[in-house]
């Protein structure tokens, strides 16, 4: 059987093809195109050729689209038009009352998805307890399809008050809509049924802001597909860690909006189980940025709620940090003489200035270049040739002319910059939550993590850096590895004390059909198909929800003792405190139906045949600011076995990436082709 996984980032779209009868995998990576999957298809081309093999020949794809993302992050998404109910128009203008600086005088508002201008207030109201006390009447829903008609908006969206209760007047509307206007609205009731009209009306609008543009290239890359012969089911990564198929992507957009980052962190957990390194901090830098997770016993971490680019949405995704800072990522001086990197990005095209396709700003791939760290002549696998001249020229003019410093002493201040903004988003993911970094190793990937991790080695505290193989195209790979996950969740409230086996298991049992509904969709057999059940919870009195796993008995009631004691230490772990014995509060149930799927898993390398790694060649690079450049030898990584050790300075060469072990560091490769790197001497103490 072949598999297929396509990761498209803001520079490289990276593949990755395997072949499970024989344990085969091939790798590429092309420059990724604007939006319509050209890049895609190139890359699975040249794949295929590569192998010798047809399109026809596949037996699935899976894809992680950065679509959503950056409509969302470049706020480019469609004209919405959203439906609230009458006194709410102002609903996302007030929002929750969050700032991001508490104690500012001063505060920039939002960006608002939809602007208040698009708002209509419609005559209708469902109270607390799910009674429709007012009906839109025929007037009232004419008068609505009349305005839209007028305003033609690329999408609609609707949020009534209490549709979590009871969805019967957004159902009203939206059948009445899509009659009048060929329009299907996103409707609240299904894309976010919790309390909170702020959160729910914001994320329903958000899957309508990135809704239309997703369609239109899931619609533009399957046409693509077909034309060349396509005909395996193709699913598609979710924020979530799961993958779905196209139907249930586009009924609810806002799955997609952290799509990107998530192969890595699924190839993480699963690699850190292999070899026995079940707490990671996972490092993946690509070409426009830089994406970290904390793994925890071999679980990634899962949020429902969480601010992206400013605005807080309310979908379950893996708990991940992203910062500007990529190879591509520009550096600029200010005028106070301070350096910056990013949030600006070279992207593919033009690219870095080294890569002679129009880029004449300084990156930080141009300052990796200066440094000789990079093979002018085999990067990624010689498909482009390095310029180092021009990336010494867009140095001395963005970084050391302002600065007047030398173009050496401005690239190690790059990627000094660089490092500590990467340091930082780290310690935001585990000191500032109550986790000792010592606890954990730094798995590097993408195709500039396993350069930057060993620079950052030394200050960051972390037990080791650990390079798996193939980093270059490890989140790529790390989408083979995803089961199919659907998420549904339903209001539940009462005390937990109190809570009711029976209505418990109603509430449950209606998750259930549509989660079932969901995967038999997916051509999931009932053999592969598993269910996981949690509460969301809070201390009486609270307004923050902490969410805990069902826990049951040996008799199958719930073990209310059990979820009492984890939510407690859940809380202590999240805020430094706890409540044992205070009333907690159920607020939402949560259910996740998982769908098992065929995965590849790491193989061992063989082992060695011979007492030490010859190099391939020398290089000689700059690795501290003396102005010396050292000799230092290049590794294949192919030709690598378990034990080796390797001393630095040295480089370890591949098609999709580079490998430095810096002066003071060793290198040793383990039964997985994994490269641990420590410093030599004084290890962490505690």
């Amino acid at each position: 059987m072949l598999y297929l996984s396509s990761d498209v980032g803001g520079t490289f779209t990276d593949l990755v093809l395997i072949d499970t009868e024989n344990g085969n995998i091939l790798v590429d990576k092309v420059p990724s195109s604007a939006g319509d999957g050209a890049a895609i298809i190139t890359g699975i081309e040249r794949l295929l050729a590569k192998a010798g093999l047809s399109i026809s020949d596949l037996t699935s794809f899976i894809h992680a689209s950065t679509i959503a993302t950056n409509a969302w992050l470049e706020r480019k998404g469609a004209d919405v038009v959203l439906l609230v109910t009458n006194g709410f128009r102002d609903v996302l203008e007030i929002g929750d009352q969050r700032r991001p600086h508490t104690y500012g005088l001063t505060s920039e508002k939002r960006w608002p998805v939809v602007p208040r201008s698009k708002i209509i207030e419609v005559e209708e109201r469902v109270d607390a307890f799910g009674e429709r006390i007012t009906i839109p009447d025929q007037a009232t829903i004419d008068s609505i399809v009349a305005q839209l008609k007028e305003m033609n908006p690329q999408a609609v969206a609707i949020s009534f008050l209490f549709s979590f209760h009871n969805d019967g007047n957004e159902r009203l509307l939206a059948d009445a809509i899509e009659a009048g206007t060929g329009q299907k609205p996103y409707l609240s009731c299904e894309i976010n049924p919790q309390m909170g009209e702020f959160l729910r009306a914001n994320t329903t609008a958000a899957a309508a802001y990135v809704g239309p543009e997703l369609s239109a290239y899931l619609k533009s890359l399957t046409t693509k597909l077909s034309a060349v012969g396509f005909a395996a089911p193709l699913r598609l990564m979710c924020s979530n860690g799961g993958v779905a198929a196209p139907p249930s992507i586009e009924a609810n957009p806002a799955a997609m909006l952290l799509s990107g980052p998530a192969g890595g962190a699924i190839a993480s957990a699963e690699l850190g189980r292999q070899i026995g390194a079940k707490n990671l901090v996972t490092f993946d830098m690509g070409g426009t940025s830089a994406d970290f997770s904390l793994i925890i016993d071999s679980q990634p971490g899962l949020t429902h709620e969480r601010a992206i680019n400013g605005q807080v949405v309310r979908v379950p995704m893996l708990d991940i940090e992203t910062i500007s800072a990529g190879g591509g990522s520009i550096a600029t001086v200010d005028h106070a003489g301070s350096l910056h990197i990013g949030p600006h990005s070279a992207g593919a095209v033009p690219g870095p200035a080294c890569y002679s396709k129009g880029g004449t700003a300084a990156t930080l791939t141009d300052a990796v270049a200066v440094l000789g760290i990079l093979d002018p002549a085999d990067f990624t696998g010689g498909d482009i040739r390095l310029d180092i001249e021009r990336a010494r020229a867009a140095i001395a003019k963005d970084v050391a002319g302002p600065l007047d410093i030398s173009i050496e002493e401005a690239a190690f201040g790059m990627i000094a910059v660089a490092c500590a903004q990467m340091r930082q988003a780290i310690r935001t993911l585990t000191v500032e939550r109550g986790q000792d970094l010592r606890d954990f190793s730094l798995l590097a990937f993408g195709g500039a993590g396993s350069i930057f991790a060993s620079f950052m080695e030394r200050e960051l505290g972390a037990e080791q850096i650990l390079i798996p193989p193939r980093p270059g195209v490890f989140s790529a790979l790390g989408l083979l590895m995803a089961d199919v996950r659907h998420s549904a969740q339903a209001v539940f409230a009462g005390d937990l004390a109190t809570i009711s086996d029976q209505a418990l298991k109603r509430a449950f049992d209606e998750l259930f059909g549509k989660l079932e509904a969901s995967l038999e969709s997916d051509g999931i057999a009932n053999e592969k198909r598993s269910y996981q059940q949690a509460l969301d919870l809070r201390y009486k009195g609270q307004f923050h929800n902490l969410t805990v796993p069902l826990a049951r008995a040996a008799d199958g009631r719930v073990d209310i003792a059990a979820i009492e004691e984890a939510f407690d230490a859940l809380h202590r772990q999240a805020f430094g405190h706890s409540n044992p014995g205070g009333t907690l509060e159920v607020v939402n149930l949560r259910m996740t139906a998982v769908g098992d799927v065929a995965k590849p898993t790491f193989n061992q390398i063989p082992p060695k045949t011979r007492a030490h790694p010859d190099p391939i060649g020398w290089r000689e690079m700059l690795l501290d600011r003396t102005g010396s450049r050292q000799k230092c030898p290049v590794y294949a990584r192919a030709d690598l076995a378990p034990g080796d050790v390797m001393e630095g300075p040295a480089v370890i060469s591949q098609s999709d990436t580079t490998v430095i072990i810096l002066p003071r560091q060793i290198g040793r490769v383990d039964d997985f082709g994994v490269i641990s790197i420590r410093s030599q001497g004084e290890p962490n103490v505690r």
